[in-house]
């Protein structure tokens, strides 16, 4: 086992056990790209509306901005390779890639040598060597990945794919429970009840990190704090740097702590 984070990367090669049956897992969205790999455990994974249970040697591709959680079940330990890393290791035209690719890779167990190997190279090697090598093993990875793209059948809420959809397309835009009642001609109470039943979190909150992500890139990209607090709908400032802050970690434009 090990935690490897150096720079710009956060791999580790985890094991643990759910306190509870059905524990959620590190509910979330983030602003880097994550490879879960699963090597035992009884876990059902949630990427927005998709679902799926895992068996052993499945991985997901978990892109930016992205809300998932693992829902971890105790009658098995939970053994898993969890790679974080920002677009930026990535040669460009990998990096463009990725954006076309499903969450769910089934049957991925021909890639597990590569996983054992990330263990071999933190052990023997410095955090210098430990980092090149992991980024040379990651775009391997994600070099075969692109070219088998194997995609796992999954089950998704139909519904609530609808309403992430549509969040997604008007990001930019005035979000309420009141437009989506609008929009899908459904209560506010029901749609507020079926988003946190099945997603795990309040629909306004996930409305709100969506915008911070989308926010967080654009500043990331050189665009102005305040130009881009607007564009996102935030009427005014203080309310968008709190909202900032409290997502990202750190104030906007700041050094990023990843």
């Amino acid at each position: 086992m090990f935690n490897f984070l150096y720079k710009n990367i956060d791999f580790a090669h985890k094991l643990g056990t759910a306190s509870e049956p059905t524990d959620n897992y590190n509910k979330h969205l983030h602003t880097v790209n994550e490879i879960l790999f699963l090597v035992k455990g009884n876990v059902r994974y949630n990427v927005e509306s998709e679902s799926r249970f895992l068996s052993e040697g499945d991985l997901i591709l978990i892109r930016p901005g992205k809300y998932h959680f693992g829902e971890v079940y105790k009658e098995k330990q939970y053994e898993r390779y969890v790679l974080k890393f920002p677009d930026s290791v990535l040669p460009p035209y990998l990096a463009e890639r990725l954006q076309s690719l499903n969450a769910f890779f089934g049957d991925a167990k021909k890639y597990a040598l590569m996983f054992n190997q990330l263990d071999s190279y933190y052990d023997n090697f410095s955090p210098e060597e430990t980092y090149t090598l992991f980024v040379c093993e990651l775009t391997k990875l994600l070099i075969m990945m692109c070219r088998e793209n194997v995609v796992a059948t999954t089950a998704s809420d139909n519904f609530i794919a609808r309403l992430t959809d549509y969040i997604d397309a008007h990001v930019r835009q005035s979000v309420s429970l009141e437009s989506l009642s609008r929009e899908f001609n459904f209560s506010k109470s029901y749609i507020s009840n079926e988003f946190k039943r099945t997603m795990k979190i309040p629909v306004m909150q996930y409305v709100r990190y969506k915008k911070i992500i989308a926010a967080h890139q654009m500043i990331l990209a050189g665009e102005k704090k305040s130009a881009v607090a607007e564009m996102f709908d935030f009427k005014d400032y203080s309310t968008f740097y709190r909202s900032y802050v409290k997502i990202i970690g750190h104030a906007p434009g700041s050094i990023e702590k990843d």
